[in-house]
């Protein structure tokens, strides 16, 4: 059922317009907004707020769904998990922004491909420098960053978990987002995020150099500190080595061509990571270990 429930979603969202959104959610502002004003809500501990924030919508929402899922023999839950998956998925796309920024590069035209990245495709925390390598280096990280936590990240956990994981997982990510709110809550994103990115990590290797990624892996596997960004980077880099070496971003020709194959090697390493998982999915379904 989860398998059907989310090939449904895809395909929604890639045959019918649905509107990318930002990586900012209106409707999470508004639920922490509520609270913000309060004067005591600044002097509550730390996991106080996490509780307050993220755990009690998740079993709000959680709740609500187990008391629909008894109407209409599960149709209107059925339902509305689509519209859960559609909406959450929907903040992970920026196609059309990545295709200006590809089309800039192959046309040689670095200054639009930098205003492209400043204002669409670059990590917030950083700002975009004029050197295409180091400005295409920057464009896989924020990528691959946000695929992973509002793709993959969401999908691991709503198979986990369901309604709760995926409601667990979005909360988590928006909580940490909201900076103002707690300036170390990315700790607990830190902690939902260790697990998917490792496997994402070592799906990578299986799409790509598995003998090359393989050691990276390892060594990343147990470094509980490291963030998923790093790992995924490092890892990701090491399955699209050729030839026995280590790849390394932007080496080959230094113009803005050779970025935007480099790019394009990415999303094919993503892609085939993104089948794996699809057949993993539905093999576990069709064989009857998950529900």
């Amino acid at each position: 059922m989860k398998f059907l429930i989310l090939f449904i979603a895809l395909v929604i969202q890639q045959q019918l317009p649905v509107p990318q959104r930002s990586t900012r959610s209106r409707s999470f502002a508004r639920w922490l907004a509520l609270w913000q004003p309060q004067s005591w809500f600044a002097a509550l501990p730390r996991h106080l707020k996490f509780l307050l924030i993220v755990i009690l919508p998740t079993l709000l929402v959680t709740v609500a769904f187990y008391y629909i899922e008894q109407l209409a023999w599960g149709l209107i839950a059925f339902a509305l998990e689509i519209l859960l998956l559609l909406y959450v998925l929907s903040h992970s796309g920026i196609e059309r922004h990545l295709k200006e920024y590809l089309h800039d590069l192959n046309d040689g035209d670095t200054q639009g491909a930098y205003h492209c990245a400043e204002q669409y495709l670059a990590v917030p925390e950083a700002s975009v420098t004029d050197d295409v390598q180091s400005m295409n280096e920057q464009v896989i990280k924020a990528l691959m960053q946000r695929w992973f936590e509002y793709f993959f990240l969401m999908v691991f956990w709503y198979i986990v978990a369901d309604v709760a994981g995926v409601l667990l997982a979005w909360f988590g990510v928006q909580y940490a987002r909201a900076s103002d709110c707690d300036d170390k809550a990315w700790r607990y994103l830190h902690w939902l995020e260790w697990i998917p990115a490792r496997l994402l990590g070592l799906t990578y290797g299986l799409a790509g150099n598995f003998m090359r990624s393989l050691p990276v892996w390892q060594s990343y596997l147990w470094k509980l500190k490291a963030g998923s960004a790093d790992v995924l980077f490092a890892i990701a880099s090491s399955a699209l080595s050729h030839n026995g070496e280590q790849r390394q971003w932007h080496s080959i020709e230094q113009d803005a061509k050779a970025a935007a194959q480099e790019l394009r090697e990415w999303q094919q390493l993503h892609m085939r990571s993104m089948s794996i998982w699809m057949i993993m999915i539905a093999a576990a379904t069709v064989g009857g270990w998950l529900l």
